[in-house]
């Protein structure tokens, strides 16, 4: 089954350059940034906040269930799970698949197979290094049952969730050996 039959929205995220500001307005968002995402996980602390005077239509924030694809190297699809108290705007180099037909996919399995297998296959099959929405839309799913999708998605759900953990502690791995040398002997700056 094609992407463009299984969601009910494709679209580009939100472009806050283009937005015009409104100085009576101002509110504290988040958004996702191609750091932010890690094994098909959103980062929390990695998201970015920023003051916007501009009003966001309420379609470019994140919703449980969106899978989202950067359009630029390297291609990183996550899914959202909620974040309480977070309203996060997805920027124009996401591409958002909302409204999954969860009678035939598993959001966590579409997931895994675009990052892991689908995005990379049409790449190496059509020489492109970019994703528009009309490639994104022509990318066939495997027609694989929902039980066997559902047999599998909270093994790799919990796969990916440990190794972005892992990745994030790699990643900082310096500092905490710096802040533990500085507990033992003191702030040497």
């Amino acid at each position: 089954m094609l992407i463009k039959d299984v969601f009910t929205n494709i679209f580009i995220g939100f472009n806050l350059n283009n937005s015009v500001g409104n100085k009576s307005y101002s509110e504290k968002i988040y958004f996702i940034q191609k750091d932010s995402i890690a094994y098909t996980n959103i980062v929390e602390a990695k998201l970015e906040s920023k003051n916007v005077t501009t009003e966001i239509k309420e379609k470019f924030f994140l919703q449980g269930r969106d899978i989202i694809i950067s359009v630029k190297k390297p291609y990183k699809v996550a899914t959202y799970q909620q974040i309480p108290d977070k309203k996060i705007v997805i920027p124009n180099n996401f591409i958002i698949l909302r409204g999954i037909n969860m009678d035939h996919y598993s959001y966590i399995f579409v997931t895994n197979y675009l990052e892991k297998i689908g995005i990379p296959n049409f790449f190496k099959e059509t020489g492109k290094t970019e994703l528009k929405i009309s490639d994104i839309e022509d990318i066939n799913l495997p027609d694989i049952s929902k039980d066997k999708q559902m047999t599998i998605s909270p093994l790799v759900k919990d796969i990916n969730a440990r190794s972005a953990i892992y990745s994030e502690i790699l990643e900082n791995d310096d500092e905490i050996v710096k802040y533990m040398l500085n507990m033992v002997i003191g702030d040497e700056e």
